[in-house]
């Protein structure tokens, strides 16, 4: 079989898996819903007892899994491609505790714009997020060039200096407001409602067709910056463009999702291995694999033990820390 039928057979397993998981994920929790209830309530939802369940609680918090899984899987990859370095991931970067710095201060210090948290909290998240990528572009710039090292080193103490500011933050609230602000900062979909999905979706459908669409300048800007030069490539303009797009992701899924880690650096390096460095199948293999992963880690975080939730960003940080580790012992 050809390399890119292998490819794409293996694209269309990923999308396969997905829906799977979806179908499962919707008869885990507290309430079972057996399948024939499921066909009834997406046919004739008026009709069926568990379409509050299922429609209000259960299906916003799946689809919300899978896009925010998919949007921290193409950051992760971008920013990988971006500082030639295969351990950046906008959480290890301190891109997510930037935004979420910045969607506490909104919580917190703008209760006259929560009517329309719709708007001002990812924009809040992408200010905090843009901040901390700012800083890191500078910080690592080394005689013209982006030193990997150094941005590593950077990301590393931006992030735990934000994640420290949000717990100083957090403690001065009210009870109520400190466990929603621990909640979120631990990576929880909790609660979820169609509402978030509105207020995610139309970044997605903007950054990711773009992104996409600069896969093959990505594969020139991994040849080199004088060859990617010699073929016309503005290199410096195309790498914070990608810069800002991958950081526009990251902060738009963690304004609704929390301080989730690691989807956008373990989904990459899955696809890698399997669909290769072309980014043409690269991107659509991250994206599927991230969606698919925190689909997976959020279904067994409240079903493995029903007495409690265990949030999606500890099972998450559970499976993907030993991973990480072993990827920084190789480097």
């Amino acid at each position: 079989m050809h390399k890119n039928h292998q490819r794409l057979l293996f694209l269309g397993l990923l999308f396969s898996g997905v829906l799977v998981a979806m179908l499962l994920a919707v008869n885990c929790g507290y309430a079972r819903i057996s399948y024939d209830q499921v066909l009834m309530t997406v046919w004739r939802p008026w009709e069926s007892g568990a379409s509050l369940v299922l429609v209000q609680i259960r299906l916003p918090r799946i689809v919300l899994a899978v896009l925010c899984g998919m949007g921290l899987a193409l950051s992760g990859c971008t920013l990988q491609s971006v500082t030639e370095n295969p351990l950046a991931d906008p959480g290890i970067l301190g891109i997510n505790a930037g935004a979420g710095l910045m969607v506490v201060i909104f919580l917190a210090y703008f209760p006259s714009l929560h009517l329309y948290a719709m708007i001002y909290q990812p924009l809040f998240a992408l200010a905090g997020g843009l901040l901390v990528a700012v800083f890191l572009y500078g910080f690592s710039r080394r005689r013209g060039k982006v030193n990997t090292d150094y941005l590593l080193l950077g990301g590393i103490a931006a992030a735990a200096g934000f994640s420290a500011l949000m717990v100083v933050m957090g403690a001065d609230m009210e009870n109520n407001s400190y466990q929603a602000v621990a909640r979120w900062l631990a990576g929880n979909i909790w609660g979820s409602s169609w509402y978030q999905v509105k207020t995610l979706l139309p970044y997605l459908l903007v950054l990711i067709p773009f992104l996409l669409w600069r896969a093959g300048i990505m594969d020139v800007l991994q040849l080199g910056e004088e060859t990617a030069s010699s073929l016309g490539i503005k290199v410096e303009k195309e790498r914070l463009l990608l810069l800002f797009i991958a950081v526009a992701l990251a902060a738009s899924c963690i304004s609704v999702s929390g301080g989730i880690g690691f989807i956008g650096l373990v989904a990459p390096h899955i696809a890698r291995r399997i669909v290769g460095v072309r980014h043409g199948y690269l991107l659509p293999a991250s994206m599927l694999t991230g969606g698919l992963f925190l689909l997976l880690a959020d279904t067994a975080g409240r079903s493995l033990f029903q007495s409690i939730e265990v949030p999606v960003g500890i099972v998450i940080s559970v499976l993907a820390a030993p991973y990480f580790l072993y990827l920084l012992h190789r480097r």
